[in-house]
């Protein structure tokens, strides 16, 4: 007994201080992640375009109109989630920025349950210091956009899926139904949450012999899916007609077919009527698999995009060490076919940088591991020295990443916020017809937003009236003379960067 009360003594002091330790990194990734996105707020100039249509949205949710906030053809949760708090804060912009900045930081929570249960807590505790200093995500926590609330909604229902093949608990799979729908009331993309998960519930059920139990776990998940889902699916149906999972499908596929110089004049995608895709791809099928074949690989590049280059060598190292063995049995198999699905299913509709994004947190744990990885081997083959070399490693990450990270969001047209403020401040409430919905944002009261046609724009002044015109540099050159002959004379310009620049043009009087 004399001897085994120093040993316990000992045991006790060893789990105390991994404790503190543990602290310690949660402490520092917490403040990482606040002081960046703090900073960030410092250095925030204008909101986006998609911000404009989000609050546009939730001023309707506001005022009790339903049918036009459900009209637009966003989602509707974000807006939702912003005309809610819009009554504490007073400013719509602030409440379209509150939402992503808190989530964002929240999201470090399933996050770090997430990559632990999978990895381990090493590398848990380092992929949330990759989190706090990834580009995208840090700029994405300050702008009116959907990416962050997303991500917190798929990191938490892929947390709460894990947690239910850890354990086998029922409730886990409903919770995670529930919240993969939340995520897709967020972007469309959530759906695939809810498929994958399925999957791979069918997958593990057929690898371990019980296909039957791991059959009723995914029927749980996707009965917690339908229950949040099928009101806004049933309304989408509704209103347009067909059944549908979003209005953007149609919008987005007609851009991916103008990027590669395919004209698709669909009358559906400018009104609230689905347009069926399938048609085209069965009328055109080899000008479709061409587009496939080339987004198939402008999709992974966004995706190294997102994750940011100076992350790609741990990356790298970490999938090398994932894929060297029977990487199908792994648990984060779960994270490669995700990543999979969804650069497949962008290929197949539309290609960016900003739907890679929220792949980002799933891939910080092969980051993690990769780092990990560099720093075992340095430490093995320098001793002591190998700790130097790791911190010229992270201070070499470091150079790489912060630029990027730190540069102040929407300052290129930071010109557009002062046109609008300077029409705010017009006498007696003057009606503002403009091309650019920002100006139209900033400026408030009543204005209207006009096509950016120059030769039907006179003609449409003509009949919507106005007291004051916000033109962009093309619009209103092309459109000078007969603006001048309609009665228009420039009021004040505002330039911005490359060349930018906003006309304010003033009604004649009489």
């Amino acid at each position: 007994m004399d001897q085994e009360s120093p040993r316990r003594e000992r045991s006790e002091r060893s789990a105390l201080a991994q404790k503190r330790i543990n602290s310690f990194y949660w402490v520092g990734a917490l403040l990482l992640t606040l002081g960046v996105r703090l900073y960030l707020f410092r250095n925030y100039y204008t909101i986006n375009n998609d911000g404009v249509v989000y609050l546009q949205a939730a001023r309707h949710f506001r005022e009790g109109d339903w049918l036009q906030g459900l009209a637009s053809f966003y989602p509707p949760l974000f807006p939702l989630m912003a005309a809610l708090v819009y009554p504490v804060v007073g400013d719509w912009e602030l409440a379209g920025q509150l939402w992503p900045f808190i989530l964002g930081v929240l999201v470090l929570f399933p996050l770090f349950g997430l990559l632990r249960r999978v990895y381990g807590i090493r590398v848990a505790q380092v992929a949330l210091f990759f989190y706090a200093l990834s580009p995208y995500l840090a700029r994405l926590s300050l702008e009116v956009r959907t990416e962050i609330p997303y991500v917190f909604f798929s990191v938490s229902a892929l947390y709460l899926l894990q947690r239910g093949l850890d354990g086998g608990k029922a409730r886990e799979f409903v919770l995670s139904g529930i919240i993969s729908a939340l995520a897709y009331l967020t972007r469309p993309e959530g759906v695939g949450l809810m498929v994958v998960g399925c999957f791979f519930l069918l997958y593990r059920g057929w690898m371990l012999g019980r296909l039957r139990k791991y059959a009723l776990c995914a029927a749980v998940l996707a009965l917690g899916f339908v229950l949040f889902s099928a009101p806004y699916i049933a309304y989408l149906r509704w209103d347009t007609g067909s059944w549908a999972i979003s209005r953007k499908t149609s919008l987005v596929f007609s851009m991916a077919l103008a990027r590669h110089g395919v004209d698709w004049d669909e009358p559906g995608v400018t009104d609230s009527n689905q347009v069926r895709i399938v048609d085209f791809v069965a009328s055109h099928p080899f000008t479709y698999l061409k587009k496939v074949f080339i987004d198939a690989f402008r999709s992974v590049g966004f995706y190294f995009e997102a994750l940011h280059y100076s992350y790609l060598p741990f990356l790298f190292i970490g999938w090398l060490f994932f894929f060297r063995e029977r990487f199908w049995e792994k648990s984060d198999f779960l994270f490669l076919v995700l990543v999979t699905f969804y650069l497949g299913t962008f290929a197949l509709l539309y290609v960016t940088r900003r739907y890679g994004i929220p792949l980002v947190p799933i891939s910080l744990g092969w980051v993690g591991a990769g780092f990990l990885a560099v720093k075992e081997y340095t430490c093995n083959r320098w001793g002591r020295k190998g700790m130097l070399v790791t911190g010229l490693v992270l201070v070499l990450f470091t150079v790489g990443t912060l630029p990027k990270t730190l540069r102040a969001i929407g300052e290129d047209k930071f010109y557009l916020r002062r046109a609008g403020a300077y029409l705010k401040e017009k006498p007696d409430g003057p009606t503002i017809v403009t091309t650019n919905g920002r100006v139209a944002f900033y400026a408030a009261g009543t204005n209207r937003i006009l096509p950016k046609k120059p030769n039907e724009l006179a003609g449409f002044l003509d009949t919507a009236g106005g007291d004051y015109l916000a033109l962009d540099k093309k619009a209103y050159l092309e459109s000078e003379s007969a603006l001048r002959q309609h009665g228009w004379s420039l009021d004040k310009e505002f330039s911005g960067g490359d060349r930018e620049a906003l006309f304010v043009l003033r009604r004649a009087a009489g």
